[in-house]
């Protein structure tokens, strides 16, 4: 009985791992073209500062979509993401992270180099209209 008792458990723990493993990830990521202004330094830490595109469906704290227009801002940037091919003047699309809930709310999670000669448009977001 005693060894049954504690398989049970051990079983139970393994499911609950198992449920917070499958859990869906939180949180909106957004695909975002940029030119980079400057490069996460000494001076300002894992901050990587960009003049990014409008965000037309960006989610605010408060859960509304109200989109986010074009302007320049810092954002932290996920230890995984390489940045040593990147340099100020660049123009990259940066897969955007938010998660209101986490101790890093707004993260780059992913990169990558466009082209020189890519146009970018630097304008204000136009969210979905409600119906």
């Amino acid at each position: 009985m005693r060894g049954a008792l504690k398989s049970s458990f051990v079983l139970a723990g393994l499911l609950m791992l198992l449920a917070g493993a499958c859990r869906p990830p939180r949180g909106h990521s957004y695909v975002v073209r940029a030119q980079v202004v400057e490069m996460p330094g000494a001076a300002n830490g894992q901050t990587f500062v960009l003049h990014h595109e409008a965000v037309d469906n960006f989610v605010t704290h408060d859960g509304k979509m109200e989109g986010m227009d074009s302007m320049t801002m810092p954002f932290l940037v996920a230890r995984t993401v390489p940045l040593s091919q990147i340099q100020p003047g660049d123009k990259i699309e940066v897969i955007l992270h938010v998660d209101w809930q986490a101790d890093r709310a707004v993260e780059i999670t992913g990169l990558r180099k466009l082209a020189p000669t890519q146009t970018l448009d630097f304008r204000a977001a136009r969210p979905p209209r409600k119906s």
